[in-house]
């Protein structure tokens, strides 16, 4: 994903266009697309290129040359350290973070202008996500008990649905592309899920973060009809089964089109080969990197469309200037 080049923004000189004289012509940029297609020899030596050295890179390598997150950045590593007292504190409610959190990032836009150049409500949930990598950290070395772990995990959640509704209702009535995030069976490890949730739908998407065992086989083949790009992720290697059925039926409902497959979550890393051989498109372990990744393929796609269709319409209108000039 890194070192890819800006997409032509096309002009209005560039479109097609259709002079008086009847002949066709196609714009350049369906044309640039046409000619950048690979043919079948190019796409099996690149499948062989992703599936060798590129898959056995570190997933935290891709996302990190993509996006580091908040957590690195200076200006945000004492507001990142009080929320993190903040949400382990016995008497905290969810509406006095929230009042942090929109305390916080709008003296940031006022002193800082927009360093990340990203809308408020998408800043608010990048702080949180470094809250809880710092929480899993300290869980996992002892740092922080059960008790703590399990109600902070639970109001970070809270959070991350509330903000979720924020960035809702900003942006209500908008049409905007479908990011379903599915959960494999007993997965119980979903904070982080709904943090990708909540960034998606800060940055203009809707989503949906969805338990594979919540829905039937036909609502679970309808939503992967609707979505633009799905994600998944699993928090342990106990449920590898879980998660490899749980793309199976990914790819086996979504054969009709091209639907990008992003995969995150900790075990992801001990799993990259064989889930690039299973058709996953890319693994990454930030929220931010995964919506980044998924604009960028849904961007693919709209752009593959209109060459489509500016083919399309070329061969249409060539068949009927040759019916009129018979």
């Amino acid at each position: 994903m890194n070192g890819t080049t800006e997409l032509p923004v096309e002009t209005a000189d560039a479109r097609r266009t259709e002079p008086a004289d009847g002949n066709i012509f196609v714009s350049d940029q369906a044309n640039m697309v046409k000619k950048s297609r690979l043919n079948s020899g190019e796409q099996a030596t690149l499948r062989n290129l992703i599936q060798g050295p590129v898959a056995a890179m570190a997933a935290e390598q891709l996302s990190g040359l993509l996006d580091a997150g908040l957590e690195t950045d200076i200006r945000y590593k004492s507001v990142i350290a009080e929320m993190y007292e903040r949400i382990l504190a016995p008497d905290a409610r969810i509406q006095d973070h929230l009042a942090f959190l929109d305390e916080e990032v709008r003296s940031r836009f006022r002193s800082n202008g927009n360093p990340a150049a990203l809308p408020p409500t998408a800043m608010k949930v990048m702080l949180l996500e470094p809250v809880a990598r710092e929480l899993g950290k300290n869980w996992s070395c002892d740092a922080a008990s059960f008790i703590d772990v399990t109600i902070a995990s639970a109001r970070l959640q809270a959070i991350a649905q509330a903000l979720t509704t924020e960035a809702a209702r900003d942006r209500s009535g908008s049409k905007a592309p479908f990011a379903v995030i599915f959960l494999p069976v007993d997965e119980q490890h979903s904070l982080m899920s709904y943090l990708t949730g909540a960034l998606f739908q800060a940055l203009g998407w809707q989503q949906q973060v969805v338990p594979h065992e919540s829905l039937s086989e036909f609502e679970f083949a309808k939503v992967v009809t609707q979505a633009d790009v799905v994600c998944i992720a699993w928090s342990t290697n106990y449920l590898k089964s879980n998660a490899i059925q749980l793309i199976n039926d990914i790819k086996l409902y979504s054969s009709h089109k091209t639907l990008p497959i992003i995969a995150g979550g900790a075990a992801t890393l001990d799993f990259i080969d064989p889930l690039v051989e299973m058709g996953v498109d890319c693994i990454c372990d930030s929220a931010l990197s995964a919506v980044k990744i998924a604009e960028s393929f849904y961007n693919l796609e709209k752009i593959n469309h209109f060459a489509a269709q500016e083919g399309r319409d070329a061969k249409r209108r060539k068949s009927s200037i040759d019916r009129h000039s018979q």
